[in-house]
């Protein structure tokens, strides 16, 4: 790791066109791949081409690494290395998240049969799929059916994603489809993928349907299309493989060019909407928006939505000067920001982000994935599943606030020389 990460600074102080005091290089590497940002004391620094990509993502290959190189004039370098941390360098200071428990999936056994699929996911699959299998019937040019161990392979892929990451616990998915048909969620533990479609959508036999649903629905996951209800059996998809079509779901407008008229004339259909530069806006407008489900406003001066409460809202992200938030008890994610905020109850809430409010973080509700700033957490005693920490700029530090957290990382400092050094 030392010569790897000593031929990256060479790299770089060979690239350099100016004076500097310190580069600061912070990467999350993995397969040979990842993202990475630079930035320099003073921030006018210039640099030139430079190789060091190179020399950067195969360091990731062996095992996903999150690091913080920090190079100085005189040749020296040291760095931070440790795994298991997410660092989003789209920004400055990075956004730090943890998960103080990291869910195991059982080990995987061999699987050659349905039979196998159905000893795995812990529950039956309708007797149609058993028949759509031992037909062998094409369904579609341009659906393949999964052989058992792909379902498997493709299920642990899903649930290895929704509950190792909290960046979904929270999100709302577009969803086409008898309403309450299907839990608009990423992925649930017995949604069975047994096929693909030309886009690379993952097909699913819905064994958790909603209340509206049935037991072995088919479903298609959202990907480049929304999370859609396709047919009530593999009976009737087999028949009929093609999805159902849909009016505008989201839309994002700035309100000046919009103006009130084209706010309240905005379909009834959508299910995202961003507003930006609101102003003072009369929110009230949207109470007719019975299907808005995730809704984002950006640079409110007053933004009072309180006469939203009816709306099966389910993620909510404001910034304002001034907010009164609406008592939506569909409500699974909040991120407020810019403005003092009073929190009404929220029982199905599970993200929450209030880093760029001020809230009364003594009393903050239990969520599963807590967003605070360096400060905030300093008075908070809550110990989320998921942390994430903003305004913070060492990694170092942020390893010891996970460790705080209840999150402990391991983690190496690494120092070291590039000769010859930059002249």
């Amino acid at each position: 790791m030392k010569d790897a990460l000593a031929a990256v600074a060479r790299e770089l102080l060979s690239s350099v066109e100016s004076d500097f005091e310190e580069l600061t290089l912070r990467a999350s590497l993995s397969g040979g791949g990842g993202g990475h940002r630079i930035d320099a004391r003073p921030d006018d620094v210039l640099l030139g081409h430079s190789g060091y990509e190179q020399k950067l993502y195969p360091i990731g290959l062996t095992r996903p690494v999150v690091l913080e190189l920090r190079i100085f004039q005189d040749g020296t370098f040291e760095a931070v290395v440790t795994e298991d941390v997410g660092q989003r360098t789209g920004h400055l200071p990075p956004i730090y998240t943890v998960l103080r428990t990291r869910p195991e999936l059982p080990e995987p056994s061999p699987v050659s049969t349905l039979a196998d699929v159905e000893a795995v996911i812990g529950a039956p699959l309708p007797p149609e799929v058993h028949e759509l299998y031992a037909s062998g019937v094409q369904i579609d040019d341009e659906i393949d059916l999964y052989p058992p161990d792909d379902i498997i392979s493709a299920w642990r892929l899903y649930r290895s994603m929704v509950e190792n990451d909290p960046e979904f616990w929270g999100e709302t998915l577009l969803y086409v489809g008898p309403p309450g048909a299907v839990r608009t969620v990423q992925f649930h533990p017995l949604w069975v993928p047994i096929a693909s479609n030309e886009w690379g959508d993952n097909l699913c036999v819905d064994l958790a349907p909603g209340p509206n649903g049935r037991i072995g629905q088919i479903i298609q996951l959202a990907g480049e299309a929304p999370l859609t209800y396709l047919a009530e059996s593999a009976t009737a998809w087999a028949q009929s493989p093609d999805g159902p079509g849909h009016g505008k779901l989201e839309a994002s407008w700035k309100v000046p060019d919009l103006g009130p008229d084209g706010v309240a004339a905005l379909a009834t259909t959508l299910q995202k909407l961003v507003l930006h530069d609101p102003g003072d806006l009369d929110f009230g407008l949207l109470a007719r928006l019975t299907s808005l489900r995730e809704l984002w406003i950006r640079g409110g001066g007053s933004v009072r939505l309180e006469d939203l409460a009816h709306l099966p809202l389910e993620s909510l992200h404001v910034m304002a000067d001034e907010i009164e938030l609406p008592k939506c008890e569909t409500l699974r994610s909040l991120t407020v920001s810019g403005a003092r905020v009073e929190l009404p109850t929220y029982p199905n809430l599970r993200v929450l982000d209030v880093s760029g409010a001020e809230v009364d973080v003594e009393s903050l509700p239990p969520v599963d994935h807590l967003t605070l700033n360096v400060e905030q957490w300093q008075r908070c005693s809550l110990t989320p599943a998921a942390a994430t920490l903003t305004g913070e700029s060492s990694l170092l530090r942020a390893l010891a606030w996970a460790r705080e957290r209840g999150a402990e990382r391991p983690y190496e400092v690494i120092s070291g020389a590039v000769v010859p050094a930059r002249p």
